[in-house]
């Protein structure tokens, strides 16, 4: 048999085996009625469940009477009806009139009602609730209530920090250092900082140390740099060998003098050989004490090397010190004593709330951001235990010409105190906010200063 006979004996098998496997594929397809629930086709109704007790909104609307109107609140998308042959119920695939009857009104299909809320208008933002003020405290006529403001901590630098560690290494010591009765800092033999366990809500000041990384080997460096620095120095103080190098060269020099006057008295009573040679002492002389000179500045330089190398040390052990970056309180503590640290692993987190910063919402119609720009505020708060509310002054720092639905932002920088060895204003609180626009505040009393 050819190639070519073998070829279309293959197709027709393969064409015979499709036309099989189709026609048993069709033998097995459900019915349309017989189809899952998950079909795209609606189901037919049991025929023992009861039709829905209200069909007005199944059945179609009589001829000239009008659809309900869409809700006003979003939008409504109304895909429509579909029977099962993909047609509209009253009409074909290209919408044209259809003769065929509608089903029953149970087993018509559901009409799919997708409901999309999208606001027509942008209303208002919602007015924010006033706090009551303390009693026989009246808003004057120039005065601006800006309710419900918002404290936080100021942003910048020096209001708050999260401490870290310089360098790796095992936290030995973690706390605040002792001092004497007179307020001078306590270390121990090893030169280590005498420290108070370290809590939260714990003052520090700034610059003081908080944290001590291992450190004995640095310290082993620095002190040999210091034993270095000490030879160096006798070193560069010895004088001895400039002062013996002069004193060679001057005694060289008088006998060379001594042999030249001879020979000029008697000629030749001192060989010219020996004229040389005393010429030479002399030359050596010189060059001696020129040698002892520049090593004396060699050794003033091995002190300055010297103490260059104590510098280092000092510098490897202060990068083992954490420092507080500011004065406050330890709001977190991250690592304890014993923890190993790598380069900047976040030990603490010092905050200062001495002053706060108050966010507050006006309405652009009653006021302007130039209007309470640099103005004063007042800030009144009652305190839990404390029966007199607490009066805090401060200054519009900066009111943003940025407006938002009717309203600009505004921030103020008020002065805290403490009440009972605790600050009244703290992060996160609702404060109400009186702006005396009659008033102007220079801010520079409200820098960013620790008092």
């Amino acid at each position: 048999m050819s190639f070519a006979q073998k070829s279309k004996r293959s197709a027709a098998l393969f064409s015979a085996a499709g036309l099989f496997l189709f026609a048993l594929t069709l033998s097995f397809t459900p019915a349309r009625g017989d189809l899952p629930e998950m079909s795209l086709f609606p189901q037919d109704p049991d025929p023992e469940q009861s039709a829905p007790a209200d069909d007005s909104q199944l059945d179609p609307p009589a001829p000239g009477e009008e659809l309900p109107p869409a809700p006003t609140d979003g939008m409504n998308l109304d895909i429509g009806r579909l029977d099962r042959t993909g047609r509209a119920p009253g009409g074909d695939r290209a919408g044209a009139p259809s003769d065929r009857p509608l089903p029953p009104p149970a087993a018509r299909p559901q009409r799919l009602n997708i409901q999309v809320n999208v606001p027509r208008d942008r209303g208002p933002m919602p007015e924010l609730e006033a706090l009551p003020l303390p009693e026989g405290v009246e808003l004057g006529e120039n005065d601006v209530l800006a309710k419900s403001a918002l404290t936080e901590i100021p942003k910048g630098e020096g209001y708050e920090a999260t401490v870290s560690a310089n360098t790796q290494g095992k936290l030995i010591l973690l706390g605040r250092q002792k001092r004497d009765e007179n307020g001078q800092p306590l270390f121990d033999e090893d030169g280590n900082p005498q420290m108070i366990p370290m809590h939260r809500g714990m003052q520090v000041e700034e610059g003081e140390i908080l944290g001590v990384q291992f450190n004995q080997a640095a310290h082993a460096r620095r002190t040999a740099a210091e034993r270095e620095l000490e030879v160096a120095k006798k070193e560069a103080g010895k004088q001895l060998e400039v002062e013996v190098a002069e004193a060679s060269k001057n005694v060289a020099l008088m006998e060379y003098k001594r042999a030249v006057n001879a020979n000029k008295r008697v000629p030749n009573s001192v060989s010219e050989d020996e004229v040389w040679q005393k010429r030479f002492e002399w030359y050596r002389g010189m060059k001696s004490e020129d040698k002892a000179k520049y090593d004396l500045e060699i050794a003033a330089l091995a002190v300055d090397v010297k103490e260059a190398a104590i510098a280092i040390a000092d510098a490897d052990l202060e990068e083992r010190l954490i420092r507080a970056p500011l004065s406050g309180q330890v709001d977190d503590i991250f690592k304890n004593k014993g923890e190993w640290l790598r380069e900047g692993d976040n030990v603490l987190h010092v905050l200062r709330l001495d002053k706060i910063n108050i966010t507050a919402n006006f309405d652009s119609e009653q006021v302007s951001p130039a209007m309470i720009q640099g103005k004063a505020v007042t800030v009144y708060v009652s305190k839990a235990g404390v029966a007199e509310p607490q009066k805090m002054e401060g200054v519009i720092t900066y009111a943003r010409p940025i407006l938002m639905m009717n309203r600009f932002v505004a921030y103020a920088a008020v002065k805290n105190v403490k009440v009972d060895d605790s600050w009244v204003l703290i992060p996160g609180m609702r404060v109400n906010l009186i702006v005396h626009k009659d008033k102007s505040v220079d801010p520079a009393q409200f820098a960013d200063d620790q008092e």
